[in-house]
């Protein structure tokens, strides 16, 4: 709040909300801004307004210059009062999380570059709150005040219209309604038309293979037969081979894949997916699935092999749940 307590020009930030009945800290930090908003320096400079609701929220869209959102990454779920905004030419000022990292693009509003999510909470909170200070008072307040003889600032008119530009296309209700028929409905409904087709024949066939499949897959073992190479130069190809006993299982109704990727904050990101390749089977019911690659990345990268039930009638590949890894 020393921003706003040092800036001649005229700097409000205004707190609206409400906290659920059991929600102890949401209710502390009403209380904490209220007891702020009351202090000499901050009059007129921190404002909470009370009985936050639908219309309110209309009146502070329309009102409001910039609106900030700073949720301890990455605790943010979404963000839609910011698309909210955005859209409607109130520049978004944020912790670089829930949509803002992909909303985001340099000229359409400002980022606070989060801490890492492992890092201890009280330096994380501090570094990321003096940066959202620094935002204000060097580039935000600066560029508002930025005035020509007309009245107005025309860096922030070009923020302003970059806010929207850039966000009405891919936030509005138009586009998530069209989103959803292209991306489920309209395959959805074609999927319905495959199933009841010849009295429901594929879906008495899927229903069949599921069943197939649990009774199966507890009977299902893969091993590596072959260690890769630990190491590799670029173009070079890295070749692997293991066998999978299928349980009673075809080959068709099972995929094998190798992800290639890295840690990132505690978790596992593939960058690259390659499916294998079923060769024969032996006289113990083995079959050698085989696959040569060529690593599309330098630098340390790890692999992880999943074996996984696929049926061509499947909404998605992973709707049955079951997967083995190496």
């Amino acid at each position: 709040m020393d921003v706003l307590s040092h800036i001649p020009r005229a700097a409000a930030k205004t707190f609206s909300g409400k906290a659920h009945p059991h929600d102890g800290p949401g209710q502390e930090l009403i209380r904490a801004v209220h007891e702020l908003s009351r202090q000499p320096q901050f009059e007129g400079k921190v404002l909470l307004i009370e009985g936050y609701d639908l219309a309110l929220a209309w009146r502070l869209v329309t009102g409001v210059d910039v609106w900030l959102n700073t949720p301890r990454y990455p605790l943010e779920a979404s963000g839609t009062s910011g698309m909210k905004a955005g859209i409607n030419g109130v520049p978004h000022l944020s912790i670089l999380d829930g949509w803002w990292p992909e909303g985001y693009d340099g000229r359409n509003g400002w980022g606070i570059a989060p801490q890492s999510a492992s890092a201890p909470a009280e330096p994380h909170t501090h570094a990321e709150a003096q940066e959202l200070l620094d935002i204000l008072e060097y580039e935000v307040i600066p560029l508002y005040y930025d005035r020509n003889r007309q009245g107005y600032s025309p860096g922030w008119i070009n923020k302003v219209k970059a806010s929207m530009k850039s966000l009405i296309p891919r936030y509005g209700a138009e586009r998530m309604v069209m989103d959803y028929v292209r991306k489920f409905y309209s395959r959805a409904a074609l999927q319905q038309e495959q199933l009841a087709a010849d009295n429901f024949a594929a879906a008495i066939e899927l229903a069949q293979w599921k069943q197939r499949v649990g009774e199966c897959w507890p009977k299902v073992r893969l091993q590596l037969l072959d260690q890769p190479k630990a190491s590799v130069r670029t173009g070079e190809q890295l070749r692997f081979c293991a066998a999978v006993h299928l349980g009673g299982l075809a080959v068709e109704d099972v995929v094998m894949e190798c992800l290639v990727g890295s840690e990132r904050d505690n978790r596992y990101v593939a960058s690259e997916t390659h499916r294998f390749t079923a060769k024969d089977t032996n006289a113990e019911g083995e079959t050698r699935f085989e696959l040569e690659l060529t690593p599309g990345f330098s630098g340390l990268q790890t692999y992880k092999l999943r074996l996984y039930p696929y049926h061509p009638l499947l909404p998605h590949r992973f709707e049955t749940g079951l997967m083995k890894w190496i």
